[in-house]
């Protein structure tokens, strides 16, 4: 496609300088316009825009000078070559710092001349077209781009201050806060300005700064510093856990560490009582299995212990029956013994040992009689009534042996004809084995004692029960979670926070209560209250 014609417009008010300069171009290639002075000049650019412009200085109307200055401010495209016939180099810097990109004079006797400035003007408007027409492009490119980052911008900070995690911006290596989300102030407490205040390791525990300040300033590129569990603290000192990721990000011309921290207090909780209920669960089916496992135990002691009685009535009558066979013996053989011991001193000998066994085969078979019990709850128990001194003896008599371990005084009290309660005896028997045990275990030496006694229950009718020892004593938070499941002070050493709360549970079934006093350093006392037994047909216990 051929190249459109240049169109050159001749601005001068002597015909004849006119018409030999508008000859000489269009020889050149060029096509022509004309005009016999500046105004009309002026306007013929407004409405055709000519590649070039060449005007004379000093003419009518409007001169070339101040054609030059208006080309120049309004139409600075379009390149202007002065012309005067004067020859006064002053005019030419005038009109070169009015904006005229050349200067020739007349009159124009040398073709190349004009042929080689229309060629360097001409040149210098590509440069220059090309240079507007670039910045244009770049304009519209950082225009493009600013509105990119804006939008960028207010997506992140929609982000930033909708986001449900606390985020913290701040400068490294200094850590000093640029800025925080509103979940920041909820997770610290702290106002948003007072958040800007501080550096950001200060929101962790004294053992935690350390190892956040050298994770972070040692950041670079695409690394990021994660922690799952870090020691927090909120604007009052309340300990938090948190998690947190850091990395670096670019905002405007600066680089910035982006910190988000979620609240794992909560997470954590509840993960350690899952595995706490975990543990609790797998200790209930122990206790169910050992009770099963007791429950055989019994069985198989009873029935050697029931030839140890047997065996030991018949050695016994034995050797009573042989025992005047010895004495005369010993009458003639003076210095005779039996078993290292001199006869002398064996009937009585024999007499207590015979005793002693008879007397541990009754207590083997009373602590049997009691295992079977406890592990098999008879229904019948609940309505015939309960016999609260049975069921505390029976419950005394299988602890003796941690009693006796733990404590050289304790006292049974029990009151002579105390009505028949509302219950079953094993339920009963197993809240007192807890109650017990837990005054057993809040003893602080063997010194200390426990009372256990029974009374009749005045008020209700019913009878009651108090367990009282010397021990530890209790605070007033303790007792107000006493009865919750799970609440123990005994975690560390075995305790699953179960017992008080079951044994609560089984006196309200009983339509009964349990109740607590107790002191710092004084002791505490469990006080059970039991309904008496309602006769047959009135509401008994099925």
């Amino acid at each position: 496609m051929p190249e459109p014609i240049m169109t050159i417009l001749v601005i001068d008010d002597e015909p004849m300088v006119r018409e030999s300069l508008a000859s000489c171009l269009e020889d050149l290639g060029y096509a022509v316009l004309l005009a016999p002075d500046g105004c009309q000049g002026f306007e013929i650019c407004c409405r055709q825009r000519p590649s070039l412009v060449f005007t004379d200085l000093r003419m009518p109307v409007m001169d070339g000078f101040e054609v030059v200055e208006r080309l120049t401010q309004e139409l600075p495209e379009i390149p202007t070559v002065a012309m005067s016939g004067v020859g006064n180099v002053g005019e030419a810097i005038r009109a070169i710092r009015l904006g005229a990109w050349a200067y020739i004079t007349k009159p124009i006797t040398n073709l190349d001349e004009i042929t080689i400035t229309i060629a360097r003007v001409l040149e210098r408007a590509r440069l220059v077209r090309e240079n507007l027409e670039y910045r244009h492009r770049l304009e519209q490119l950082v225009e493009e781009r600013t509105r990119q980052l804006k939008e960028s911008e207010q997506r992140f900070y929609q982000f930033f201050f909708q986001h449900d995690d606390a985020i913290i911006l701040c400068r490294v290596p200094e850590l000093v806060i640029l800025d925080a989300n509103p979940a920041s102030s909820k997770l610290f407490g702290y106002p948003y300005q007072e958040i800007l205040a501080r550096k950001f390791p200060l929101f962790f525990a004294t053992a935690e700064q350390g190892d956040v300040i050298a994770g972070l300033t040692h950041l670079t590129g695409e690394s990021f510093f994660l922690r799952e569990h870090l020691q927090a603290k909120d604007c009052a000192g309340a300990e938090l856990i948190v998690s947190m990721k850091a990395w670096s990000i670019t905002l405007g011309n600066e680089t910035v560490l982006y910190c988000s921290l979620r609240n794992a207090t909560e997470k954590i909780m509840l993960e350690k009582q899952l595995q706490d209920s975990q543990t609790r669960l797998i200790q209930a089916h122990k206790l169910a299995s050992i009770g099963m496992l007791a429950s055989g135990i019994a069985h198989e002691i009873n029935n050697p212990n029931n030839l140890i009685a047997f065996n030991t009535d018949l050695l016994a009558e034995v050797w009573r029956d042989s025992l005047p066979v010895l004495a005369d013996y010993f009458r003639v053989h003076p210095g005779f013994t039996l078993g290292g011991l001199p006869f002398g001193e064996v009937p009585a000998t024999a007499d207590r040992l015979f005793k002693g066994l008879a007397d541990g085969s009754r207590r083997i078979d009373a602590i049997v009689g009691q295992l079977k019990q406890y592990s098999r709850p008879s229904a019948a128990g609940g309505a015939g009534g309960c016999d609260i001194n049975r069921a505390v003896t029976s419950a005394v008599t299988l602890l003796d042996h941690q009693i006796k371990r733990l404590t050289d005084r304790f006292e049974l009290k029990l009151a002579p004809n105390l009505p028949p309660v509302r219950g079953f005896s094993q339920q009963i028997e197993q809240v007192l084995i807890n109650l017990i045990s837990n005054a057993l275990q809040a003893l602080p030496g063997r010194e200390r004692g426990i009372v256990v006694s029974t009374a009749r229950d005045g008020d209700r009718g019913g009878g009651m029960i108090t367990v009282a020892d010397e021990g530890a004593g209790m605070t007033r938070e303790t007792l107000a979670h006493l009865m919750e499941p799970f609440f123990s002070t005994r975690h560390e050493s075995g305790g699953t926070g179960l017992g008080l709360s079951i044994s609560d549970s089984i006196l309200r079934e009983h339509g009964g209560t349990l109740c607590f006093e107790s002191e710092e350093g004084k002791g505490t006392r469990a006080i059970i209250h039991l309904p008496p037994c309602v006769a047959q047909g009135q509401g008994a216990i099925p």
